[in-house]
């Protein structure tokens, strides 16, 4: 009888091993699209055409590419996740990129079931609200591209205090911060960060995604008000994936 259970436990432990790999996989190539495929960054799947490196096909060695996730680069636009992401979800994403460099069977450390665990804690709809929240496939025209939740996206506009009732109601949301800012003649809607005595840094949302700029205070007008309307960048949106999105962002409100 012992050699019977011995024989079984042996048997399932790869069976074991390879769900909860394949359940940490998953989630880092969900976080990967949420937080580093941002068109900023890196490209989907790792690609070549995003603001930063290629990342799949590089020789890059688990170790290496953990390293570069946790303390990031310096010198460049490469910042370190490991204040950004919980351990388990950084293990995930760094063992979805080592896939990416030929490493089928990447150390998922404690990443597996916390991994799983993280994305079934909301109810369908949210989760369907999630992944549109943060759905790569529309490139700038998801709400991520402006939006930052839980630590994943663009945190070009100030954070989600109040979820809207309905997508009527997210269609017409009034954008007050949203300003008219001149440079040289040329106005275009921004979303200024900071305003001080030696120069303006502001957000330019003439085309997605929004373009972080620095000018001299002397160079800049800002005026209140402007022509931008939330209505025109959720327009790859339908109502009923809208109300998914809401329904995500209101079981995570505090």
């Amino acid at each position: 009888m012992q050699i019977f259970f011995l024989t079984v436990l042996l048997a399932a432990s790869p069976v074991a091993d390879d769900a909860a790999l394949q359940a940490s996989l998953e989630r880092g190539e969900q976080l990967f699209a949420m937080t580093c495929a941002t068109g900023y960054c890196h490209a989907v799947g790792g690609g070549a055409g995003g603001g930063g490196a290629r990342l799949a096909a590089r020789g890059f060695t688990q170790d290496y590419i953990r390293t570069v996730a946790t303390e990031g680069r310096a010198g460049t636009a490469m910042p370190g996740f490991k204040d950004r992401l919980s351990a388990a979800e950084l293990d995930a994403v760094v063992a979805y990129v080592a896939t990416l460099n030929g490493i089928e069977r990447p150390d998922i450390g404690a990443a597996g079931d916390a991994a799983a665990t993280a994305v079934s804690a909301l109810s369908e709809p949210a989760e369907k609200g999630r992944v549109l929240f943060h759905d790569s496939l529309r490139g700038f025209a998801r709400c991520a591209t402006c939006h930052q939740v839980r630590g994943s996206g663009v945190p070009a506009a100030e954070p989600i205090t109040r979820v809207p009732a309905d997508a009527r109601e997210l269609h017409a949301l009034a954008t007050p911060n949203v300003a008219t800012v001149t440079i040289e003649g040329e106005s275009m809607p921004g979303l200024v960060v900071s305003r001080g005595e030696r120069g303006v840094l502001f957000y330019d949302l003439t085309l997605p995604p929004p373009v972080l700029r620095t000018v001299a205070a002397g160079g800049v007008a800002i005026e209140p008000g402007s022509r931008w309307r939330h209505a025109d960048v959720i327009r790859s949106y339908s109502d009923a994936e809208l109300l998914l999105i809401l329904e995500y962002l209101r079981e995570i409100s505090p």
